[in-house]
């Protein structure tokens, strides 16, 4: 049984925290990072429809194809909403090639949220989830229909070097959200090439 919270927090809460200033950076397009030590919310706005950014978000067999540390990627399980995903990345820090192995349990919850948990991996934990909501055009403008956020926990024994895994993490969050709204806008693009 899944350890993952079947809960979808409501938009209004969510959304409720961003003051003005993130209003403004996500209507320039400009990924938005709130945190520090472990605990993130990153976000970004696109003009691309929910079930789009949602067929990015689940095409966890393609990871390798449009994420930039992402070398593999496979289902290993899925039933339902539950899915198992193992990935392979690889990044250079400092002089050198690091890989490691990823696996996470993912709970799709009403084609909205995506919870996400590390099974196995070289972090001690890693948990969060993936969400979409409906861009509030007064905010952002009438460019963005749809936010695409993560909020993620996640921490590594590495002893001295915490703050340099706080700056790599912090780095890789936004490199990811930024390819996940690219091959978001790709295949909404391609999609309205092949319509007209």
């Amino acid at each position: 049984m899944s350890l993952l919270s079947r809960q979808v927090q409501p938009a209004e809460t969510y959304l409720a925290k961003l003051t003005s200033a993130d209003w403004a950076t996500l209507a320039k397009r400009r990924v938005l990072l709130k945190g520090g030590k472990g605990k993130y919310g990153v976000m970004v706005a696109t003009p691309v429809d929910a079930e789009t950014a949602w067929a990015v978000l689940t095409d966890y067999d393609n990871f390798h194809r449009f994420l930039p540390t992402v070398v593999e990627s496979r289902v290993i399980q899925s039933e339902g909403g539950r899915t198992i995903v193992e990935q392979l990345d690889r990044r250079r820090i400092l002089l050198s090639t690091v890989e490691s192995t990823v696996r996470t349990e993912n709970l799709e919850i009403d084609r909205q949220q995506i919870s996400f948990r590390l099974l196995e991996g070289n972090l001690q934990h890693m948990y969060g989830h993936w969400r979409l909501d409906a861009a509030p055009e007064a905010l952002v403008g009438k460019a963005a229909h749809l936010l695409v956020s993560q909020q993620v926990h996640a921490e590594a024994d590495v002893g001295p070097f915490k703050s340099m895994f706080y700056n790599l993490f912090e780095t890789s969050l936004v490199d990811t959200v930024k390819a996940i709204r690219a091959e978001m806008e790709r295949r909404a693009a391609a999609s309205e090439t092949v319509k007209s």
